[in-house]
């Protein structure tokens, strides 16, 4: 009888973890697609506190920065929206999601989750991840891997592109 009501309360308190997970995961999803739909955006990343790479998108269009010269790649129409979809397909595809808490990041009310993104064809797994998710507007401004050693801040204010 002890083992019955042991394993009723354990699943009472699984179950509402289980439901937030998928609540987490979709809000992961739902930044990460309103990312692929804003007009404008900067990103800057970093490996282990040294400048890795910064881009720049505007439109259908991402400026990638390789030493002191920028790299215009067009995307083409829906581009940005397509190359998300690959990388997250939606929030079923997100593992391990946990909302961690809010913080402030640049200033700005922040919500962290922590999530592991689904491996891309040909790469290794992907490592647990953290995004902050700005409050007010509901997109990603930052994110980090331990692993990977990665640090990538997204700003979104009076970004321009950087060449014709």
């Amino acid at each position: 009888m002890r083992a019955a009501t042991a394993v009723l309360v354990l699943g009472c308190l699984v179950a509402p973890l289980s439901s937030a997970r998928a609540d987490d995961c979709q809000s992961v999803a739902d930044a990460y697609d309103r990312l692929s739909k804003v007009p404008a955006y900067r990103q800057v990343a970093a490996m282990a506190g040294a400048p890795l790479m910064e881009a720049v998108i505007v439109g259908d269009v991402m400026y990638v920065k390789h030493g002191a010269k920028w790299a215009k790649m067009p995307l083409g129409p829906g581009g940005r929206v397509e190359m998300q979809k690959k990388v997250i397909p939606g929030a079923s595809s997100l593992k391990d999601c946990r909302r961690v808490g809010p913080e402030t990041v640049q200033g700005k009310n922040a919500v962290a989750y922590d999530y592991t993104p689904p491996p891309m064809p040909g790469a290794p797994a992907f490592d647990p991840q953290r995004v902050w998710i700005a409050v007010d507007s509901g997109l990603p401004i930052r994110m980090t891997s331990k692993q990977q050693q990665t640090d990538v801040v997204i700003s979104f204010d009076n970004v321009v592109a950087p060449i014709p």
